[in-house]
């Protein structure tokens, strides 16, 4: 092979061609993809970063929610607590009001019963007397029947 002056020339040429292309289109493009690779990871830390600090977020969101949710389960137990021992306190003092009104009324219609048996009792013996003039056709001695005896009687039984 053999080597002459063109071939020098396309070889320094080719050269410069080279060093031209480097500095005129290589070197800004490898400029330009270097500032994309850096933008990316740049922005990829910080995506990171954001990632970790939401998931700070959401512990701390789920922990405050978690003492949220038991204090607010506390308030109603407790509050349901006191209720249901308002309630059977209520319920107590409403029997025994319906117990101390039951005795009450049962205590006056015993009375009323003992009231009516006394005016019973008293009108017997104008009933007797009656029915012993009809029966016997004649007055009957008054005197003979005395009330106080019948109530003794009655007293006694």
């Amino acid at each position: 092979m053999e080597f002459d002056a063109t071939f020098l020339i396309a070889t320094v040429s080719f050269i410069v061609f080279v060093f031209i292309m480097n500095a005129i289109l290589y070197s800004p493009v490898l400029k330009i993809i270097k500032a994309r690779q850096d933008y990316v990871e740049e922005n990829f830390s910080k995506a990171k970063e954001t990632d970790v600090e939401v998931e700070k977020q959401n512990q701390y969101r789920n922990s405050e929610l978690d003492k949220s949710r038991n204090s607010a389960q506390n308030a109603l137990a407790e509050k349901t607590k006191e209720l249901k021992i308002e309630r059977s306190q209520k319920i107590s003092e409403y029997k025994e009001e319906s117990y101390s009104n039951i005795t009450k009324e049962r205590e006056n219609l015993r009375e009323s019963a003992y009231n009516a048996k006394e005016t019973l009792k008293d009108h017997v013996v104008d009933i007797a007397k009656e029915i012993s003039s009809v029966i016997l056709g004649g007055v009957v001695n008054a005197d003979v029947i005395d009330k106080s005896q019948i109530k003794e009687q009655r007293n006694n039984e």
